[in-house]
């Protein structure tokens, strides 16, 4: 006779809620809470599948390079490093009883006891913010770097977080101050997932730096006429992929409240709050800029959708349907100020990550106490609850910004950080660097127009000043992609434009196009685009 103990179970989907008698060695076909399960964990998998789709999708569309085989190789190795730490080590951390409430009590996902539904859970959540860290840096990096990354991350760092956050037990999901419960929101992972994933790709696009060509300057030379489709569909992807998050709803409490609404409330939040920050970043690209629609701005305008999910994911089961409009709206205002800042900046964010993901993630997860406050709750409640919000989100970004700086530092110096690409590249801008004037490094990221000479790689001047695709192009490419299959590159290089900005220009105004040239050919090999900043 097989033992049958009684144990408090309770669905992580917010959906059934009871005392059920549960077999130590599996569930039996005739209970429900465990198709509830199998069915939720089921459609987290399809949609964060659909979520990394999105972003390969993005990364080809976004991204200045030809060699999408690299890009997609790196994908699905990131996808399966994450899944495999995660399940073999995070877990360990992320769930499974409390010590101290700083980490869990380690039972393997092999153990017949645990809760793989909630398994689910968390690889959702390290899968998406890997996917997030990737696109900023993708194309870029040494395919160990990725590797490593996807092992820090998965296997210590967001596990870390998500049992601070998303258990019961975390000592950052509830705690006093002045004698009055406060507790952190972070219902669809605002600051777990998007503000640990778009600060690790900040930090990896600085370390690695920019390449000189400007962002602007790419439409014609780099980005092909079907990227904006490709770009679009991605966006759409991880749109209805993030949704999955919203499934996901991190109980704090062993039971349910008896008021707590279910998840499709969350996604009426979510939609209003896309739609209402998407169509503010339009109208203030049609009133204040009045910019061209080409397509980084269209990007923008459409990555506009994603922003208002993710400003409203820390607490969307909370929001009213006014609040989720409003935050929307606050969203896509900030979210055009940034974007444009970083557009016009050093930083080489092709995909739009820090805007879309880290500044938006904080900003949600600062208005959440306050916009999704109860309405029993004081101002001193509320206050204090913003507080303990705040303390919350500085230690995760200490915590976060302290792990990846050392880790993008150890990769510098094991000579893993970049692919060989990206290393001839920046060896290129430092012979530039070194021939222009000095200086310090806030101009050189903030103002990269002044006082920098600019190399334009294959690119030759069309209408508007707009460097148009030429046999010159097709040649830089063809040499690039020798080097990435280790072949030699020949000595002479593709032809390369040089372009001055408007004070060199009235400095050296007899400087013709074959001086320039030959300027061009005495320097290293190809002078390509890399890093504004000596590494």
């Amino acid at each position: 006779m097989s033992y049958v103990a009684k144990d408090y179970f309770y669905a992580e989907n917010y959906f059934d809620y009871a005392v059920q008698l549960r077999s130590l060695n599996n569930y039996t076909s005739s209970d429900p809470a465990a198709h509830v399960g199998h069915w939720s964990s089921l459609t987290r998998l399809v949609l964060v599948i659909l979520t990394r789709v999105g972003f390969v999708l993005v990364q080809i569309g976004s991204v200045p390079v030809n060699n999408v085989n690299l890009i997609l190789l790196q994908n699905v190795v990131d996808l399966c490093c994450v899944t495999v730490m995660y399940f073999l080590i995070g877990f360990l951390i992320a769930y499974n009883g409390d010590l101290a409430g700083v980490v869990g009590q380690g039972r393997w996902i092999g153990d017949a006891t645990v809760d793989k539904d909630r398994a689910i859970v968390g690889w959702q959540a390290v899968t998406v913010a890997s996917a997030i860290c990737t696109t900023a840096v993708v194309g870029r990096m040494h395919t160990l770097g990725y590797l490593l990354m996807g092992v820090v991350l998965a296997g210590l760092t967001q596990p870390l977080l998500i049992h601070w956050a998303w258990t019961a037990d975390g000592w950052m999901t509830e705690s006093e101050l002045a004698d009055r419960r406060v507790d952190f929101r972070d219902y669809a992972g605002a600051a777990v997932v998007h503000v640990v994933g778009g600060l690790s790709g900040l930090i990896g696009c600085v370390v690695l730096g920019r390449r000189m060509l400007r962002l602007r300057d790419l439409d014609g030379a780099s980005i092909t006429a079907g990227s904006a489709g490709t770009v679009f569909g991605g966006l759409l992807l991880i749109f209805v992929g993030l949704q999955g998050l919203c499934t996901s709803a991190h109980n704090r409490s062993r039971f349910r409240a008896l008021g707590e609404r279910d998840p499709s409330h969350a996604y009426v939040n979510n939609l209003l709050a896309a739609s209402s920050c998407s169509l503010l970043v339009v109208a203030l690209h049609f009133l204040l800029s009045r910019e061209t629609f080409g397509h980084w701005t269209v990007m923008r305008c459409v990555q506009g959708t994603i922003a208002g999910v993710v400003a409203v994911s820390a607490a969307a089961n909370d929001y009213s349907p006014q609040a989720a409009l409003g935050l929307g709206c606050l969203a896509g205002g900030v979210f055009y100020v940034v974007s444009r800042q970083v557009f016009r900046s050093a930083l080489e964010d092709y995909c739009n990550v820090t805007a879309l993901h880290l500044v938006c993630g904080i900003l949600g997860s600062l208005v959440a106490p306050i916009c999704a406050a109860r309405a029993d709750e004081d101002v001193t409640t509320m206050l204090l609850n913003f507080s303990w919000q705040l303390i919350c989100l500085l230690t995760l970004l200490s915590m976060v910004g302290a792990t990846m700086l050392s880790l993008f530092g150890l990769l510098r110096c094991c000579g893993a950080l970049r692919n060989r690409s990206e290393c001839l590249n920046h060896e290129r801008a430092n012979a530039a660097i070194d021939r222009g004037p000095p200086r310090s490094f806030l101009q050189r990221l903030f103002f990269p127009d002044s006082g920098c000479l600019y190399l334009q790689p294959g690119a030759t001047a069309g209408a508007g000043g707009r460097p148009s695709v030429g046999s010159s192009f097709w040649k830089y490419q063809t040499e690039m992609d020798k080097l990435e299959d280790g072949e030699p590159v020949a000595v002479s290089g593709p032809v390369v434009q040089a372009k001055e900005n408007s004070t060199l220009e009235a400095q050296a105004p007899g400087w013709s196009i074959v001086r320039i040239a030959e300027f061009a050919a005495r320097t290293a090999l190809v002078l390509g685009y890399s890093v504004p900043w000596k590494r």
